[in-house]
């Protein structure tokens, strides 16, 4: 049930590797974007968020959206983000970052396989169930946290 996320010891060994994510994009790869530039509202317009069912990080539910976001990409070369994905509320925070990590990794995987430049990826990390963007616990809400974000790497 746990789509084979670490456990016992291994939580030693990945959860360093996961927190570092987080520090190794380099301060070039943001090229100072100004939030306002036709190039962020642009990412904003064209590229969506990708959901996940419950409990799931190598299946997105609408395929189509993260075909959609690869084809667009793919024709904005020059275009950089960042992958930041997240997990809902169920379940404790260290799985919960995992599952969001993999998550993240697995859309910049699906990326890469339909054409996407790795050099227009800074990173791809997981934020599990912090910053959440709904705070109720019914199905919508949690749907809504169970997601991808691309972003310009300004939007952090």
């Amino acid at each position: 049930m746990r789509n084979g996320l670490p456990n016992g010891w291994s939580w030693i060994l990945f959860t360093p590797l996961v927190a570092l994510s987080v520090f190794l994009p380099g301060n070039t790869f943001a090229q100072n974007m100004n939030p306002g530039s036709a190039q962020v509202q642009e990412i904003a317009q064209n590229v969506k968020e990708i959901y996940f069912p419950f409990n799931v990080y190598n299946k997105v539910v609408d395929p189509g959206t993260l075909k959609s976001d690869a084809d667009w990409l793919r024709q904005h070369p020059d275009t950089r983000v960042w992958i930041q994905a997240y997990a809902d509320i169920r379940g404790d925070i260290f799985y919960n970052l995992v599952l969001s990590y993999r998550r993240a990794q697995f859309v910049k995987s699906v990326l890469l396989r339909d054409g996407v430049n790795e050099s227009q990826i800074g990173f791809a990390t997981g934020w599990g169930e912090l910053y959440p963007i709904c705070r109720a616990t019914d199905d919508a809400c949690y749907q809504r946290q169970r997601r991808v974000d691309i972003v310009p790497p300004d939007n952090m």
